[in-house]
């Protein structure tokens, strides 16, 4: 059985602390129970760390300000009632569930899982991409909650090692947990391509971009586009960028053009300003090839020739610690050292 495949059981009435992934599943749970408490934050992306406020530090130092901030308390709490999760079929939720997960085993609670619907028939991983984020009608579920499934501390135990991987300077041992425990959740095959993707690939011939970066900076031209436009476009076709982008959301390919543009001084990206500041990031800015700047596309000369990237508890790009990603023998990406082919 895997461990998040545990038998359900009849709702009880013993007193809970709900834990909703997002503000539209907050709202919709608070009309059915209380108290409830909503992850508002993207974990895929940036930093994070195992101990809850360093981790609410590290991201509110990405994003300006602390997304979760009544999660991270009752994270905090030496002791209280079970941490009921509402678990969306999405890779983001799981990794949200395995850092609960973690800071209830360090203090004795005990998690309970609401699941909100199975993954979609194929909306899992295939290739080097992940599937396309699944939609969920959380307003709707949350009215018609599922029986609640008790973990054991087998099943949190599990989940909370998963989010320390997450966690860890070295990304290795995360994406072979990945790899090795795909038949313990079917959205671990999404994360571990997910995290792959953010970092630079080794082949034979050298070097080349991360495989997110490459489909977005494939998607500029000669001419002025904003990242509204090209959002719009990568979400209308069926392309890989736009499962990419239901994952990171919009803001991100604004922030990633800016970062290329800023790192590389207009020589890969140029930026012109199209809006005042004030304006959303997505239509504040245009951007387009920098002179020369296509060549990136056929190889990365150097890792510190692309703006670095944090993502849990490493950083893509960077050359004191050179991690790149490879494929294994099913073309199943992983990373790994530079200087190791293993």
């Amino acid at each position: 059985m895997s461990f998040l495949r545990v038998q359900g059981m009849s709702r009880s009435t013993p007193q809970r602390v709900y834990v909703a992934t997002g503000r539209l599943a907050g709202t919709a749970l608070t009309k059915e129970v209380s108290p409830v408490v909503v992850d508002e934050d993207n974990l895929l992306l940036g930093p994070s760390r195992v101990d809850v406020k360093r981790h609410q530090q590290a991201r509110t130092r990405y994003w300006g300000n602390a997304p979760s901030k009544k999660l991270d308390r009752e994270l905090t709490r030496e002791s209280g009632p079970a941490l009921c999760v509402a678990l969306a079929p999405t890779p983001g939720a799981l990794l949200g569930l395995c850092r609960v997960c973690s800071g209830a085993l360090g203090r004795g609670r005990d998690v309970v899982v609401v699941e909100l619907g199975e993954v979609l028939h194929g909306s899992l991983a295939q290739g080097v991409d992940p599937a396309r984020e699944v939609a969920v009608d959380t307003a709707g579920i949350a009215t018609r909650l599922p029986s609640e499934a008790p973990w054991s501390r087998l099943a949190m135990t599990f989940a909370a090692s998963l989010w320390r991987l997450w966690c860890r300077r070295s990304p290795v041992g995360f994406s072979r947990f990945c790899a090795a425990g795909s038949l313990l959740h079917p959205q671990l095959a999404n994360l571990g391509r997910i995290h792959a993707g953010f970092f630079p690939r080794a082949a034979a011939t050298g070097l080349s971009l991360s495989r997110l970066d490459e489909l977005i900076l494939r998607q500029l031209s000669p001419d002025w586009q904003t990242p509204a436009k090209l959002f719009v476009n990568a979400m209308k076709s069926d392309s890989p960028l736009g499962a990419w982008l239901s994952l990171t959301g919009d803001l991100y390919l604004a922030a990633r053009l800016l970062a290329w543009s800023e790192h590389t001084q207009g020589v890969v990206v140029e930026r012109q300003k199209q809006s005042p500041a004030r304006d959303s990031e997505m239509v504040a800015s245009s951007f387009r090839w920098g002179r020369g700047g296509h060549a990136i596309l056929d190889a990365l000369p150097e890792l510190q020739a692309a703006p670095p990237v944090e993502i849990g508890g490493a950083v893509a790009y960077e050359p004191s610690h050179p991690w790149v990603t490879r494929l294994d023998t099913a073309s199943i990406p992983y990373v790994g050292p530079l200087r190791s082919r293993q």
